[in-house]
Parts: structure tokens; sequence; C-alpha cells
């Protein structure tokens, strides 16, 4: 009472099919193993373009960065022309005295350090005596990325 099994020979193969088995046959769709070339390029440029959207975004951050890094130098400086007001009973002639006062003044210390009076963009600071900009004894500005006096990009405070 042992059944007795039939094997059909697989064309070509080694291989025997039983009843219960089914032939595997090739389908239109095949195992993936790798990415196909279209696909590649496409995340390339998907990672392009968000690249240059950033460096776009990271330039403009910061260029108000410089700017905002200007405006505060300013206050400063303000500051110190006080600070040097109430020290010699007059404004100074030019930022430059600032970090080298003048023989005739009254306290002959440096208020600020060099680059105290240099802009982010390498550049001194410019002062106007009196002030048109602002209304009061004088102005201080920087000449912005340009580095040209009395363009858009001038730096006020």
């Amino acid at each position: 009472m042992h059944e007795r099994r039939t094997f059909l020979p697989l064309p070509h193969s080694k291989q025997y099919l039983t009843p219960n088995m089914k032939l595997n046959r090739p389908t239109a769709r095949r195992s993936r193993n790798a990415f196909t070339l279209m696909e590649m390029m496409l995340v390339l440029a998907i990672i392009a373009l968000l690249i240059a959207v950033g460096a776009v975004t990271l330039r403009n951050v910061g260029e108000q960065a410089e700017i905002t890094t200007a405006q505060a130098q300013i206050n400063s400086i303000k500051t110190v022309i006080q600070s040097y007001k109430n020290h010699n009973r007059k404004y100074p002639a030019k930022l430059e005295e600032l970090v080298t006062p003048p023989a005739n003044a009254k306290m002959r210390k440096s208020y600020i350090g060099e680059d105290g009076i240099t802009d982010p963009w390498g550049e001194k600071f410019q002062m106007r005596s009196p002030g048109k900009k602002s209304g009061e004894a004088f102005d201080i500005y920087s000449m912005g990325p340009d580095k040209r006096d009395g363009t858009e990009d001038d730096v006020y405070p």
C-alpha cells in the first residue's frame, strides 16, 4: 500500500518535477537587485536641487549676519565716541582718534582697538560730522559689501 510516485524530467535539466510541484516559468517581473540609471539620475538631480536651494538660503543668511554685525559695531562705536567726548570735552575729528588719541587730547588712552573701527567687509567705518542721516552731531556708517560710499547697501544703525 505504498503509493507510487511519478517523476517527470524537466527539459534541459537534471531535476525532476513531481506532480505536486509547479514549474517556475520566467515572468515579466524579475527580482531587482540594483537601481536603474534613470532612478540614480533622478536622485542625483533632486540632491543637486536641494544643495542649490540651501546654498542660496545660506548666502542670504550670511549677508544679513554681516549687516547685523556692522550695525552692532556702529552702536558700540557710538558709545565709545560718547566716552571720548566725556573725557575730552569734544567729539573726535575722525574714528582713528579713538584708536590713537591726538597729542592735544586730555585723556591719551586708546578707547578701541583697530579692529573695532573695521567693518565686516574689511573697510574702516565712516564718520560724518555733522550727521545727515541721524540728525545727531555725527553719523557712523559702513559702506557695505560693495565698499562704495553713497550706495544703497550702506549700513547705518
